[in-house]
């Protein structure tokens, strides 16, 4: 019987808050695995063995033994392509990934009639950004007649240390402004155009960038040899907070206008709850197959988002009609 949960990076600072949640859920049925067999048994034991650890290298896995009794994957390591989530499709497990890489997610998207084929969820944009940015704008555009346009706004705190991936995938978006319209990709929200704005909790830092975003230079960000540097000194920086806040805003030409938000302390744990959450509506629900946003997957967004609240008790969501001012 497919009953098992395996976590792919399940010992690291996102996964090993999802396998302490999980475990607690699943004892026995939650598998962490990596490439360090001695990190996974060293959670297990943390976790009164209610964890299996697991010896698990995705670059080289050439097997499908530990996915027979799999229900379903949790992803919280960046691929290098598809090969894993492909053999995850084929035997039938479903997957849920975390990673913020627009390229592998594209990349991700090309699998939705694979996973059909085979009965699979695959979930992705499960975090912050994208993720719960998702989820915003689409409670939002749902609130009202038609919607023209959707605003992001995005706010981290600087002074919460991530992983190198983490960062990277924060200055990869510093210098974009996520235009989406009629002729551009493909939309998963029914509107025509949605712009992304960031800031971070440092007035200095994000009036540098909006500087260099002016000048057009922020495509430097761009340069690994530059991101290196820059990660060494946000490592190295004790300034900013961990405070994040999410915002999103839809109008349309009628002036109708509807914005929600959701702020809270610490992204990394806050992805965790996000997948934890998501991890157990997959289970419990019925809906189609393929590939799919989180806001595809979550018919009632406000309540989704109220369950964060059990997780942290910083959570904090709001709901405005700007327009009735309600």
């Amino acid at each position: 019987m497919k009953d098992n949960i395996l976590i792919v990076g399940g010992y690291g600072k996102v996964g090993s808050i999802i396998s302490r949640h999980l475990a607690e859920l699943y004892p026995k049925k939650t598998i962490v695995a990596g490439r360090s067999f001695e990190k996974a048994k060293i959670l297990s034991e943390t976790l009164d063995h209610n964890v299996i650890p697991y010896h698990l290298d995705i670059d080289t896995q050439t097997d499908n033994a530990v996915l027979e009794n799999t229900k379903l994957v949790v992803m919280c390591i960046d691929q290098k392509d598809t090969k894993f989530v492909e053999l995850c499709i084929e035997t039938g497990v479903h997957y849920i990934d975390i990673t913020a890489n627009q390229h592998f997610i594209d990349k991700e998207e090309l699998l939705d009639e694979k996973a059909k084929s085979n009965n699979v969820i695959v979930a992705l944009s499960i975090g912050l950004a994208p993720g719960i940015t998702n989820l915003l704008a689409q409670h939002c555009a749902n609130q009202i007649s038609e919607t023209t346009v959707i605003d992001i706004f995005i706010l981290l705190g600087i002074g919460e240390k991530h992983g190198d991936a983490a960062y990277r995938w924060t200055f990869d978006n510093i210098h974009s402004s996520y235009n989406i319209n009629d002729s551009g990709k493909t939309k998963t929200i029914n509107t025509k155009q949605v712009l992304t704005r960031m800031a971070f909790d440092s007035t200095i830092l994000t009036s540098l960038v909006a500087l260099l975003r002016k000048s057009g230079l922020t495509k430097i960000f761009n340069y690994k040899i530059f991101q290196n540097i820059c990660i060494y000194l946000f490592k190295k920086m004790k300034i900013g907070s961990d405070e994040f806040a999410v915002k999103a805003v839809a109008g349309n030409t009628a002036n109708e206008i509807y914005e929600c938000s959701l702020e809270g302390k610490g992204e990394g744990k806050t992805t965790a709850y996000i997948a934890i959450e998501t991890v157990l509506y997959v289970i419990q629900n019925n809906f189609s197959n393929g590939v799919r946003h989180i806001h595809q997957i979550i018919e009632n967004i406000p309540e989704f988002l109220e369950n964060l609240k059990r997780y942290d008790s910083t959570i904090e969501v709001k709901y405005k009609n700007i327009r009735n001012n309600e």
